[in-house]
């Protein structure tokens, strides 16, 4: 089933006395040429990263001392120059990488794919190339193609390959690479040269000429032009037509959304595939000194990750760092077996699934598949009553999906669907239930009623929240962009707002936005300046927003008109725009304000109006 070609649910515009449809075969926008390429992406679902390169030589530590921040940007942390760094290549000796052993790891967890670092920003190539000597078989020890290894050990145990390939190349620049004005360490986020452009697209036909098939091209950050982005993506699909570019080769070449890192939105992305790169702690190539949660809590958190991805369209790529000798650390493999044990059994809710059909439920998630939803429960109820709401559909039954013959006591009563879990023996990873329904899936979104007092309350905690995502640049990422909640409005007319708030900014504007009308207004908050920014991996800021302190303050700030009663949707909106931009500097140019909803809100009211 394609999550984002046959969407599952239409909740935008729903009757008081009407339910949610399904949106069959509704497309989406984008630039992938071939959809059964899509398709067939979108249905691997589970992959393994693999971020391995000469810099797992140096495993987090330099000249004995424990460097901070990402493994494999050791060169950059530590500010080894590039004579040092070339040095550390000369040894990378990975003798006990077994490339067969790597596949089989990673289809015992239950993955579909692989993609391998071929060449990280340190500019170090793992294939063999024939444009520079600053590769696996020139310049090191081992003198082999890594890459085609694990090629050809892919082929052999039906998995598929991708690749990663580094925008920036701190060799390439020479010794003096381009640096950041922030903290003045080398950085990832420099043009790319008009060289080092020509040399980048030679061995990108070289990754898509000499090992076979190519499902994914993973490119990552640096800032390159347009006209460079384009060349990219071309070069790719001369060679690999149906490979899937992620949205960090920029500037809208992409295919795919990839998702900052280890994240998962809080609704399903319909307009983009996507993919959320997924890591145990934080950094991806090895590090010696870094500590993992203890074993069942790492698969537990991984299988619900997985989860939260899949119920929400996405795909998971889970990372894994080799030692310098190509080894696998025992805790990581430990961690894949695990999440592979569960799935052996709840593979039918994570696989050829659809999205998510609900609102925000606070038990956890919802796959769903033909006449059947897959209730993912993250939070385990007190009660054992599992409480499913709106759901119109007759049930034929409730079972564990473990426990096939266990059928569940199901009452429907008032909206509600209430399974009860007491004779469920809870899974610690995670527990799917699989009900079965008839008829096609029809849903009433869960929604606030007018209370005796004629004020309709709605929960700041119970928002959907809606980012703003895009494949401009590598900032294109923007989680809380605005939120949503549905109402049952039980007559027209012009509806009084309050809104509980906090908020740090001395004000700013925002837009409430009803099927028929819009309320512009502006909040007066404490007048303190929310951000502070801070270097992370590169040039780009992070934008580190601390938690309101002190009471919530209430504003009425007009009337929103509602022309036809029923359930409906209302969103509150950013009153100013902030655009998705290629370029670092015009992104930042933007009032800042507007990056983010920057508001912490308790609740929204609506007062009816009166006779």
């Amino acid at each position: 089933m394609v999550r984002f070609l046959k969407y599952l649910i239409l909740l935008c515009t729903v009757a008081m006395t009407s339910t949610s449809t399904l949106a069959k075969n509704s497309k989406i926008t984008t630039q992938v040429e071939n959809e059964s390429a899509i398709e067939r992406w979108q249905a691997m679902r589970f992959g393994l990263f693999i971020h391995f390169g000469a810099y797992a030589n140096l495993a987090g530590v330099w000249q004995g001392k424990q460097i901070e921040k990402l493994g494999e940007q050791i060169q950059r942390h530590a500010d080894i120059s590039q004579q040092d760094y070339q040095k550390v290549v000369q040894q990378f000796n990975p003798s006990n990488f077994d490339a067969d052993a790597v596949v089989k790891l990673a289809k015992q967890a239950g993955m579909r794919y692989i993609v391998l670092t071929t060449k990280h920003h340190d500019g170090f190539a793992m294939f063999e190339s024939k444009h520079t000597d600053f590769d696996i078989v020139d310049y090191t020890l081992y003198k082999k193609d890594l890459l085609k290894q694990l090629s050809e050990a892919t082929k052999r145990h039906g998995l598929k390959l991708g690749v990663y390939y580094s925008t920036p190349d701190w060799h390439f620049n020479g010794p003096n690479p381009e640096r950041n004005p922030v903290d003045g360490k080398i950085s990832v986020f420099g043009k790319v040269s008009k060289a080092n452009e020509d040399f980048q697209v030679a061995q990108l036909e070289e990754l898509m000429s000499n090992y076979g098939e190519i499902v994914e091209v993973f490119f990552d950050m640096g800032e390159p032009t347009q006209a460079q982005s384009k060349r990219f993506r071309d070069t790719v699909k001369k060679y690999q037509p149906d490979a899937l570019i992620n949205g960090r080769v920029m500037n809208n070449q992409g295919d795919f959304l990839t998702m900052p890192d280890n994240h998962v939105p809080d609704s399903p992305i319909t307009e983009y595939p996507w993919e959320t790169p997924g890591t145990f702690y934080h950094t991806w190539g090895y590090k010696s000194w870094v500590k993992g949660l203890p074993l069942d809590e790492q698969i537990a958190v991984q299988i619900r990750k997985l989860s939260d991805i899949a119920s929400m369209g996405g795909n998971f790529l889970l990372n894994i760092g080799p030692k310098g000798d190509g080894s696998i650390l025992p805790y990581e493999k430990n961690v894949l077996v695990g999440v592979g044990k569960w799935l052996e059994k709840n593979n039918e809710a994570i696989f050829d699934t659809g999205l998510n059909p609900f609102l925000k439920l606070a038990w956890g998630q919802v796959s769903t598949g033909k006449n059947a939803l897959y209730l993912h429960v993250h939070q385990w109820p007190e009660d054992n009553k599992l409480v499913l709401p709106g759901l119109v559909n007759s049930v034929q039954k409730a079972t564990p999906l473990t426990e096939a013959d266990n059928q569940l006591v199901v009452n429907q009563l008032d909206g509600d669907t209430v399974i009860d879990l007491a004779s469920v023996k809870k899974d610690p990873n995670l527990t799917i239930i699989k009900l079965s329904y008839n008829g096609t899936l029809s849903i009433v979104p869960k929604h606030s009623t007018a209370d005796q007092n004629g004020i309709i309350s709605l929960a700041g905690e119970q928002a959907t929240i809606h980012g703003k995502f895009g494949k401009e640049s590598y900032r294109s990422m923007l989680k809380d962009f605005s939120r949503s909640w549905y109402i049952d409005v039980p007559k027209v007319g012009s509806y009084k707002v309050k809104i509980n708030y906090k908020m740090r900014y001395k004000e700013k504007d925002f837009i409430l936005v009803s099927h028929s009308d819009e309320l512009t207004f502006n909040l007066k908050g404490k007048g303190q300046n929310v951000e502070t920014n801070q270097s992370f991996d590169g040039n780009e800021q992070a934008v580190k927003v601390s938690k309101t302190t002190g009471k919530y303050v209430q504003a009425v700030v007009g009337e929103l008109q509602f022309k036809k009663a029923g359930i409906q949707k209302i969103e509150l909106k950013q009153g100013q725009a902030f655009e998705l931009k290629a370029s670092t500097i015009e992104f930042k140019a933007q009032d800042q304000r507007y990056r983010t909803m920057n508001i912490e809100i308790d609740s929204i009211e609506l007062v009816l109006p009166t006779l």
